[in-house]
């Protein structure tokens, strides 16, 4: 049967080997100990234990002091890149567990990242800092194989995803309003549904969420006008600009429907809800993965429908997390 004890004392040890760098270094047992905190006697039984398993003399007397052997010079290079290596590791598994370290990557559709994105995810990214945060835009679908695929941590999108290998929560609930600028003929009609025709209809490009969901709430009103596909922060500058009408998530154009910019016309159709959503992947996410889960789901809105007059403040759970927004913008 093998004895593992001779086996253990066989082997060199990390400690070994840190105390063997610090007795190199200073070239004396007694600065060593005092350096790691430990009795002169450990320090020497762990000297003559390593020199025992080499089989090898690391260092010679020379008074009070010791020195090195040549073979001593030679593990004492070797010692000093294992110990930085092992170093590295200690690092790598400390940057694991600290919010502050690491990396993030978001995924984001165009309407939530011309619109919504950075007021959501600003906030965490300036309380830290030094942590990465990764940011790309992409079409609904790619997002949700993005997530699957693992090159995206958390996705952000304007419908709710739903599935056994996701988690997902509701950002922001709104809903769809058509829209003029205030300077646009149709602001100062008496029937502007009739004359919708008439105007170019400016619509969202394929492949948003937000484009099913106008189609929905127009209920054909815009069939007869020629529509303009417009990448989203093109659109929203080609309303103002008083190009054409456009079916747009209300929390997106509060501020300028308040400020009068944008003037929002009767609803053809039913009340069509836009949700805007985080998913990720379920498992175990690194700390500072759920550090950015929880900061989004404090500002999750609440259960309850919002109604047409709302603001997008009225939305968020934590007041905590509108001021902060508030100060930034």
């Amino acid at each position: 049967m093998v004895d593992q004890r001779r086996i253990d004392q066989s082997r060199v040890t990390l400690d070994q080997l840190r105390v063997f760098a610090a007795v190199a270094d200073r070239e004396h047992i007694t600065g060593a100990a005092k350096a790691l905190h430990m009795s002169q006697g450990s320090v020497s039984g762990l000297i003559h234990r390593l020199e025992a398993t080499l089989g090898l003399p690391l260092f010679q007397r020379v008074g009070r002091n010791v020195r090195l052997t040549d073979v001593g010079e030679s593990l004492r290079r070797l010692a000093g890149r294992v110990l930085d290596e092992v170093a590295e590791i200690e690092d790598m598994s400390a940057g694991y567990h600290a919010v502050e370290r690491g990396e993030i990557v978001v995924a984001a559709g165009r309407v939530m990242g011309a619109h919504r994105l950075a007021r959501w995810v600003a906030p965490f990214a300036l309380a830290h800092p030094h942590l990465t945060v990764r940011i790309s835009l992409a079409p609904m679908h790619t997002l949700v194989e993005m997530l699957l695929a693992g090159t995206a941590d958390v996705v952000m999108l304007g419908s709710l995803v739903k599935g056994t290998e996701i988690e997902s929560l509701i950002l922001e609930r709104t809903s769809m309003v058509l829209l003029v600028s205030a300077e646009h003929p149709l602001a100062r009609s008496d029937d502007p549904l009739r004359e919708l025709g008439a105007y170019r209809y400016l619509a969202h490009e394929a492949g948003t969420a937000t484009e099913p969901r106008a189609t929905e709430a127009l209920a054909g009103a815009a069939d007869a006008s020629m529509t303009v596909e417009l990448e989203e922060g093109a659109l929203h500058a080609a309303l103002l600009a008083g190009l054409g009408f456009a079916m747009m998530p209300r929390s997106v154009v509060i501020g300028d429907i308040e400020s009068g910019a944008l003037v929002a016309l009767p609803r053809p159709g039913r009340r069509v809800v836009q949700v805007f959503s985080a998913a990720r992947r379920r498992g175990t996410p690194t700390p500072a993965q759920q550090a950015f889960w929880d900061h989004l789901r404090a500002i999750a809105a609440p259960r309850t429908e919002q109604q047409d007059g709302e603001r997008p403040s009225d939305w968020e759970s934590s007041s905590q997390a509108h001021e902060i927004i508030t100060k930034i913008a």
